[in-house]
């Protein structure tokens, strides 16, 4: 299990960096695109349509780090409320329908990105664009979550639900 752990922790890492980049080129190239509009009266080309692929891959591709930092938005009322069994299995029950609902989506998405890729699916705006890549991205990125996911429902049947880091301090403290 703990090779497990560290292979998702590992991959969640190069996966949030990616993520970071495009986040940055996010920032950067929409303020240098304003500023452009701004002095020359014309954007630069290509930028709005990297920002709108950048978008799909600071989402998908940071998932695993929201995973990883238990960053995601989750309703724990009535869980804390049960017998630490029953918890156990209302947590484990619940990570797996998430990881459920990714399977749902990566598969058409996986379909669709094999698709794009064989016909170099590009869009156009100011420049062609090609899109098949964050296609691919996209459907990788929901596949790792659906395998993130179900691993940590497994974890939660298995084990429990992990402490957090927070209650350990709180425990010491």
């Amino acid at each position: 299990m703990r090779q497990l752990e560290n292979f998702f922790k590992s991959l969640s890492n190069g996966l949030g960096a990616i993520a970071l980049a495009f986040l940055l080129f996010l920032m950067l190239g929409t303020t240098l695109d304003a500023i452009a509009r701004g002095i020359w009266g014309r954007p630069i080309s290509g930028v709005f349509e990297l920002a709108e692929l950048s978008m799909v891959m600071v989402v998908f591709l940071g998932l695993g780090w929201t995973k990883l930092d238990n960053a995601h938005i989750r309703v724990t009322l009535l869980v804390e409320r049960m017998p630490p069994g029953a918890a156990r299995v209302a947590e484990a029950l619940s990570w797996g329908l998430a990881a459920a609902l990714l399977l749902i989506l990566a598969v058409p998405a996986t379909q669709d990105a094999m698709h794009s890729f064989a016909i170099r699916e590009f869009r156009w705006g100011y420049i062609e664009f090609p899109i098949w890549w964050a296609k691919i991205a996209l459907a990788l990125g929901l596949w790792f979550g659906f395998l993130q996911l179900a691993f940590h429902a497994l974890y939660v049947a298995v084990r429990g639900a992990p402490v957090k880091p927070d209650v350990l301090e709180g425990h010491h403290g």
